[in-house]
Order: structure tokens, then C-alpha cells, then sequence
């Protein structure tokens, strides 16, 4: 695959969720989340809101410093066990209620892109195994590993719960050289491993096992289910617009946000055109880029201890009292004021 481009990793991938869950994970191995989410140029408010996918390329920096501060290479398998269903939002809810456990790994595989823009899923048929391969989308560079691992473990307790049944038949095929710590493999799955397959990620799994009924299968929750996955993929369709990607990148660039024409070139166009799509969108840059220099501000003022001379620096103002006066235009108070209120109430 090709190396890895800024543009491939501003595609939103995970959804914030997972981010929470991997947060969680480390804090129960006592690390400081907060350090690492700062240097991964990922806002607590990012990971709290529900609204929207996170761009790859912080969450993939906040894998990488996952991995090396826990000391855990493995972490992604430890991270698939603790993710639990009820995690996967609409998505679970669309699996647990399948009539089989084919059918509910056809949902997974339908409405993934609802969860996570970085993989898809595809099912291939045999006379006696179906098999699930896990297709990157785009390269996902040193976290490739990290993603692989937590989606077999969390494929496989899925199908635990919902057959009742230890997947013992199952077999994995991993990319992957055998690393020094292959045995962790056997504390998370089941099946058979393989490594060096020449393919992409894979769970093998018999075809009469897939046809089991699943134990939490309910037609009509099934049916509003799915109707609730297939009006969010609607959404976002609609979250594709150039409103959508403009945001993105804004919050993918930390505090160094560009200019129009900068932002322009990045999406191929004119700023002409820049300003005209979004404008037809009933958008425009200058919403947008106060919209995330204010996310940005409000997290400055609520979390470090900066000067507010120097957070108007960092967000590109040259002049602290214009910052102070865009400020209170965006918030409606001054920001040392609102630094007085660590909880934000004044918005």
C-alpha cells in the first residue's frame, strides 16, 4: 500500500467512543490519560461528544502513545475484551437482535462505517467456512496492528455471546511475522492462529456454526434497529459535505489552523470555490475556524495554566485583546472570566 498522506489520515475513523474505552483502560493501569490526549491534539470535548467520528490521524498518535506507555504490545487484544457490546452503539444493537450469527455478522459488516471509517469488513463464502477480512481502507501505519487485534477479540466475544458457545473451531490468520509475545494470543481467542497469512487480517469460521439462531434474536428489534443504522449512514452521507470535511481538518491541525487559501489547496480548489460551496451550504470558513478556535480556547483556559496572552499566541492572534474580544463574542464572557469558571457554565 501506499505510504500514508495527511489527506488519508483526516478521514474521520473511530468514533469517540473507543477513545473513552481506551482512556479507561489505561487509567485502570495507572497512566495519565490527560497528557497523552494533549500531545495526540485530542480536546476532552472531542472524546465526550457522540456527534461525530475523530479524524485518523490523532487517534492514531493516541494508539502509538498508548502502546508505548503501557509497555503492552498486546494492548489491542486487551482493549477488544473490555469493549463490550453495548459499545458498538446502533451497531450492536443490530447484531444482538439477527436471527442468526451469519446474519449479524452481515449487520457488523454492513453498518461498520457508523463506528469506524479506517477498515470494512468482507465476507467471502465458501462450501464450508466463511471467512471475515478486515480491509484497511487507507494505510493505518504503526496502529494497523493495535486495530486488528481488537476487532478479532471483539468479533469473537460478540459471536461468544451471542451462540453462548466458545469459538474453539475458529481460525485466525495474522499478517504479521509471530511476535516474541504470540502466547498473549491464546489469554483473548479461541481459535487457531496463523501467522504470516499473505492476506489481509482473517477469521475463519464454519458455515454451519454461522447458521446457529442467535441467543438475543428479536425480529422487531432487529427491523428498528437496522431502520436506526440505516437513517445514521443517511446522516452521513450528508456528513460528507464540504462543511463536514472542512471541520474535520480544522480538527485535525492543534492550534495551528490555515488560512483559507491553505485550507483551499488542501481540498483541491480555489478559495473562490472554497467560499462559494460553503457558502451554498449555508457555512462559511470564518464560522468554521471560530467554531474549533473556541473549542480550542475554552480546553486551554479550563486545563493549563497558559497565560491567556500566550493561548491568544498559540491560536494565531498577534494581538491578545482581539483575542479577548473574539473571545467574548464566540463564549460571551471574557476569558479570564470564564478561566474562573472551570466547569464552562458561562456557555
Amino acid at each position: 500500500m501506499p505510504s500514508p498522506t495527511p489527506a488519508a489520515w483526516q478521514q474521520p475513523a473511530p468514533h469517540p467512543t473507543y477513545l473513552r474505552l481506551l482512556g479507561a483502560l489505561l487509567t485502570q493501569r495507572g497512566i495519565d490519560v490527560e497528557p497523552l490526549l494533549t500531545a495526540a491534539q485530542i480536546t476532552r470535548r472531542a472524546i465526550d461528544n457522540d456527534s461525530g467520528l475523530i479524524p485518523y490521524g490523532p487517534a492514531h498518535a493516541l494508539i502509538i502513545a498508548a502502546l508505548e506507555r503501557s509497555a503492552s504490545p498486546w494492548l489491542g487484544l486487551a482493549f477488544g475484551a473490555a469493549a463490550q457490546t453495548h459499545a458498538h452503539g446502533s451497531v450492536g444493537n443490530a447484531a444482538l437482535s439477527s436471527p442468526t450469527l451469519d446474519a449479524a455478522l452481515q449487520s457488523i459488516a454492513r453498518y461498520l462505517g457508523l463506528r469506524t471509517r479506517a477498515v470494512r469488513f468482507v465476507l467471502d463464502r465458501g462450501d464450508t467456512e466463511t471467512t471475515l477480512r478486515i480491509v484497511p481502507l487507507f494505510d493505518l501505519g504503526a496502529a494497523g496492528g493495535f486495530l486488528a487485534d481488537a476487532v478479532l477479540v471483539i468479533i469473537e466475544r460478540m459471536l461468544e455471546a451471542l451462540s453462548g458457545q466458545r469459538l474453539r473451531g475458529a481460525r485466525y490468520r495474522l499478517p504479521q511475522v509471530s511476535p516474541p509475545w504470540a502466547a498473549r494470543y491464546r489469554d483473548y481467542l479461541s481459535g487457531q492462529i496463523e501467522f504470516g497469512a499473505p492476506d489481509w487480517p482473517s477469521l475463519l469460521l464454519d458455515r454451519d456454526f454461522l447458521q446457529q439462531p442467535c441467543l438475543t434474536s428479536d425480529a422487531s428489534a432487529h427491523a428498528r434497529a437496522c431502520q436506526e443504522c440505516d437513517r445514521e449512514l443517511a446522516r452521513c452521507e450528508h456528513a460528507s459535505s464540504l462543511t463536514a470535511q472542512v471541520q474535520s481538518l480544522l480538527l485535525s491541525c492543534g492550534e495551528d489552523f490555515p488560512s483559507a487559501a491553505a485550507m483551499a489547496t488542501q481540498l483541491h480548489l480555489s478559495p473562490r470555490s472554497l467560499f462559494r460551496r460553503l457558502a451554498g451550504e449555508q457555512s462559511s470558513y470564518r464560522e468554521l475556524l471560530d467554531h474549533q478556535r473556541s473549542e480550542r480556547a475554552c480546553w486551554l483556559l479550563q486545563n493549563t495554566s497558559l497565560p491567556v496572552e500566550r493561548i491568544a499566541e498559540r491560536l494565531g492572534y498577534a494581538d491578545p485583546s482581539n483575542f479577548s474580544r473574539s473571545f467574548r463574542r464566540w463564549v460571551g464572557v471574557t476569558p479570564r472570566v470564564f478561566r474562573r469558571q472551570p466547569d464552562g457554565t458561562s456557555r
